[in-house]
């Protein structure tokens, strides 16, 4: 897998399927000038889903403008339609490209305009930023952020979805940033601020984990949330998160629980203390993918959102 040039792309690898699906487009068209498009346009659509689908959302294919045959020859739209949201403009870049145009037909009713760099073997598609003013050249110097696109996207499909008032992005972390409340590991958990370094090392792990920790209170209880980040790979991340008590307190309380919630707040996984000192969790996530961890005990819960 190549490289990231940036530290917010995303690159995909495109498979056969894809291909499959633009070279059955590219014979539907009537000029090879538009059927050069569509097929670019198509493999764009796909790296594109695979990311939307890492980042929590649901591409809808059958409804996606850019999958239309008719709308393919008629607007020439790339677009990708996600459920109960709208559509965004999937815009192929070429490899020496510094720009892209974006189609007077698809300059409205768009959620944004996604860049996506095709490479020479068409094997591998990139990510970029985006963008979500249509304008009729966009230079990439100009794009906004892949890592911001899930927050565009969230307040228009699910407007109580998030649960907490801020959102932390974690590959912050990864520079040395970090928001208000979020401590480095040792300056709340000396003895525990081990165990993410020490299980990375036993797992042989790529590097080590960096974490930040805060502190919380559940019905008078005291707690720490410890989250470290692991990059795998440019298209896996790897999440330590952790529960502890705080200072001379051994034990966290029965029935603590913590839960780990997709972009819908379904509950996809959970830990609870039964007598026990620390409990974690630890799953793996795409670049830009959002996620909530929430800290229940009794009637009294705290929630905090992140983006990988």
């Amino acid at each position: 897998m190549n490289d990231l040039t940036h530290p917010s792309d995303f690159s995909v690898p495109l498979a056969l399927e894809p291909h499959r699906q633009a070279e059955k487009f590219r014979q539907q068209q009537p000029t090879p000038q538009k059927a050069k498009q569509v097929y670019l346009n198509t493999l764009a659509i796909y790296a594109t889903k695979f990311y939307l689908e890492c980042s929590g959302f649901e591409p809808d294919l059958a409804g996606s403008d850019g999958l239309n045959p008719v709308k393919q020859m008629l607007l020439g739209t790339s677009a990708i339609s996600l459920k109960q949201i709208g559509q965004l403009e999937c815009c192929p870049v070429l490899p020496e490209s510094t720009e892209f145009e974006i189609a007077p037909e698809v300059r409205q009713d768009r959620l944004g305009y996604v860049a996506v760099r095709l490479d020479d073997s068409l094997k591998m598609a990139t990510l970029l930023g985006f963008v979500t003013e249509a304008a009729d050249v966009v230079q990439l110097s100009e794009l906004q952020p892949l890592e911001d696109l899930a927050q565009q996207l969230i307040p228009q499909a699910r407007p109580t979805a998030r649960l907490g008032d801020r959102v932390t992005q974690l590959s912050q972390w990864l520079q040395n940033l970090a928001d208000e409340g979020w401590q480095t590991l040792d300056t709340l958990l000396t003895p525990p601020a081990l165990a993410f370094r020490n299980q990375a090392a036993a797992t042989e792990s790529p590097g080590p984990v960096v974490g930040r920790s805060k502190q919380l209170s559940l019905n008078g209880h005291p707690i720490i949330l410890a989250v470290g980040i692991l990059p795998l790979s440019t298209t896996e991340t790897e999440i330590w998160v952790q529960v502890a008590p705080v200072g001379e307190q051994a034990y966290l309380p029965p029935q603590l629980k913590l839960m780990v919630l997709d972009t819908v707040n379904r509950e996809v996984m959970q830990a609870e203390a039964r007598g026990t000192e620390v409990i974690q969790l630890k799953f793996s996530g795409c670049p830009g993918e959002q996620f909530s961890l929430k800290v229940a005990l009794h009637n009294a819960s705290i929630a905090e959102t992140f983006i990988i």
